[in-house]
């Protein structure tokens, strides 16, 4: 029998009877469905579909991951799936076939909306209204004000000389990364617990001296670094809370909080933190004079001579978002190459003849393939848009399952293996990538809001695991590593890697 939450379609003279939820006989009509008829989990008045993910009454429970939860959506909705907004949040659609949120993404892209943390938001435009001052950086800005602050900072960023002038600097990084890790490859349980730490700090002291032009000592044990590890935990603490406060129960909207409240004091550490190395930084620069090479200028140096609101505000934000992603993307690869020895020793012996070295550039694709750092990419409409026979319209969040469809057979051969020969494989060979529809896989996200630090973040990545593998053999003595979603992907502990002098 079909409960209430169920929809009947039934087609009679060219017309079109639905029955919604708890609406009998919405519309006769031929032309497009309306939103509130697109399959989905039921809703709560303000709570939303919550309901569905609570332990032991829900239908769904917590799941441990994205990946879970696109794969119950797909299975018991199809490939056009809503989900009412929890707490005030918009209303979301998630598409599964890649040429529907192809179709929309592409009609967006003039002003490409995509939603920040509410919490952030607020704390920027609301708390520290004085601090920005109507000045966003590129997590938090939209619209005009997006453009603007992107059209500032991509001549810097996205010159192709940028890996050439810090590769030898991040070459060095990487070996006092090297050196610590052997003096700490026999703390088998401290590792276990604080590999990804240990990484972070790497990553961390990388996108520094990128963004700086300093080295903050992360890795030596003779130097004060509780400033550089204040960074690391308010980066952590930011997306644990905000987790809790925008994808858990939270009134925090209409009253402030405890977990609103240890929100705005962790923005407000995180941001002192950063602000006094970016002081630092101007110091130094502003000792030493103008006339030097562009070589030797840090991206901060190079901004503050455009503008210097931007420039603190990008190196603020290089110093939060550049440290977590990269060390996840690190480790994910790190696994990859642990428990596949075989590809971990193709790509040792290839590093040594190959330049430049396209082998290691597939590994690094194809472990973001399997692990990227967001699960799924979204578009905020700013307009109405037909998918399907469906009318989405605007305001709302559509979303780019795309961890979940680059796990599929239909798109990946043997989608579960690590394999980065399909990334240079002849077209003709079936496991080819370009097979799949380009928009399954984009871990740097799409278009022209696609992640500005992509270079950066590889060469960080490529320059240690070369330098690594020159030296140190990986292993993995353990269970599968697990994913957990907390907004972005996250890993479970403990750790089982074994690193070996070779």
């Amino acid at each position: 029998m079909l409960n209430k939450y169920q929809s009947l379609s039934a087609a009679t003279n060219n017309c079109t009877f639905r029955y919604v939820k708890r609406t009998k006989y919405l519309s006769i009509s031929n032309g497009p469905k309306p939103f509130e008829s697109i399959p989905g989990l039921s809703s709560l008045p303000f709570l939303g579909p919550i309901h569905h993910f609570m332990p032991i009454i829900g239908s769904i429970g917590p799941k441990a991951n994205f990946v879970d939860l696109a794969q119950h959506l797909h299975k018991h909705f199809g490939n056009v799936v809503k989900l009412d907004g929890i707490f005030a949040r918009a209303n979301m659609v998630l598409l599964f076939n890649p040429e529907d949120f192809d179709q929309v993404y592409k009609a967006e892209e003039a002003t490409p909306l995509r939603p920040s943390f509410d919490t952030i938001t607020y704390y920027q435009e609301e708390v520290r209204k004085d601090l920005y001052n109507g000045l966003f950086g590129l997590t938090a800005a939209q619209g005009e004000k997006w453009r603007d602050f992107r059209t500032k900072v991509n001549p810097i960023f996205l010159k192709p000389k940028l890996v050439k002038l810090y590769a030898p600097a991040l070459d060095d990084i990487s070996k006092e990364m090297i050196e610590r890790l052997m003096k700490l490859k026999d703390k088998e349980e401290y590792l276990r617990c604080n590999f990804d730490k240990e990484v972070t700090k790497w990553s961390l002291e990388s996108v520094a001296y990128i963004g700086l032009g300093k080295k903050l000592g992360c890795l030596r044990d003779d130097v004060d670094n509780q400033k550089a590890e204040v960074l690391i935990k308010c980066a952590r603490d930011i997306i644990d809370l905000a987790y809790k406060l925008e994808f858990s129960p939270s009134v925090w909207r209409y009253f402030e909080t405890p977990t609103l409240k240890k929100m705005i004091k962790t923005l407000d550490l995180q941001w002192e933190t950063s602000a006094s190395y970016i002081k630092e930084a101007k110091q130094k620069i502003y000792e030493r004079g103008y006339d030097i090479p562009d070589e030797d200028k840090s991206i901060i140096e190079k901004l503050l001579a455009i503008d210097e609101k931007v420039a603190i505000l990008m190196a603020n934000e290089m110093l939060l978002a550049g440290i977590d992603t990269v060390s996840f993307t690190t480790v994910t690869l790190l696994y990859n190459l642990a428990s596949n020895p075989k590809v971990q020793e193709k790509l040792r012996i290839k590093m040594l003849s190959d330049k430049p070295n396209q082998y290691l550039r597939a590994c690094i694709k194809e472990s973001m393939r399997l692990y990227p750092i967001l699960p799924a990419n979204l578009r905020r409409t700013t307009k109405e848009h037909i998918v399907r026979g469906y009318v989405i319209p605007k305001g709302v969040d559509v979303i780019a399952p795309n961890e979940f469809l680059s796990k599929m057979e239909k798109h990946y051969p043997r989608p579960m293996e690590f394999i980065p020969e399909r990334w240079l494989v002849d077209k003709m060979d079936p496991l080819y990538y370009g097979n799949a529809h380009p928009m399954i896989t984009q871990p740097f996200g799409f278009g022209v809001r696609s992640c500005i630090g992509r270079r950066i973040a590889e060469m960080e990545i490529e320059t240690f695991i070369r330098r690594l593998l020159q030296e140190v053999r990986v292993s993995w003595n353990g269970p599968p590593m697990k994913v957990v979603l907390k907004v972005m992907n996250q890993l479970q502990k403990p750790y089982f890697f074994k690193f070996e002098h070779i």
